[in-house]
């Protein structure tokens, strides 16, 4: 009976925390800001500061990985509390001239992996 019980209870919070808000919500956060990350490295790409030396001309700019982690859980004080997890990853551009480096494939020379932590409020994630 006592595990019946137990059974019961978690099935009810599973089924409580589907219909949370805060979590039913986060998964479409998190892919609107994936494709934030991929809006900002197209622009990053497009503004990239070349730099000529020695007859090299070098550009680098930052792309992020479209892999990405969502966590949500409940923070302080009930606040649900969401994270990202992504790569950030430096890359570089190389060639004789701008117009050759442009048409380079880049080359990743540094990879960060950025947690970002988010809270819900008011009905929206925050940032």
């Amino acid at each position: 009976m006592r595990f019946l019980a137990l059974l019961a209870l978690l099935v009810v919070t599973s089924v409580a925390r589907a219909e949370d808000p805060a979590a039913a919500s986060f998964p479409q956060f998190c892919d609107e800001w994936a494709d934030k990350l991929a809006a900002r490295e197209r622009d990053n790409v497009a503004h990239i500061q070349w730099e000529a030396e020695d007859g090299v001309v070098k550009g680098d700019y930052l792309g992020y990985t479209r892999e990405h982690t969502c966590l949500t859980k409940i923070g302080t004080q009930s606040t649900p509390v969401g994270k990202i997890i992504y790569r950030e990853i430096k890359y570089e551009k190389v060639g004789s001239t701008v117009e050759e480096a442009e048409q380079t494939e880049a080359r990743a020379v540094d990879v960060t992996e950025i947690t970002e932590i988010f809270r819900y409020a008011g009905g929206k994630w925050l940032y």
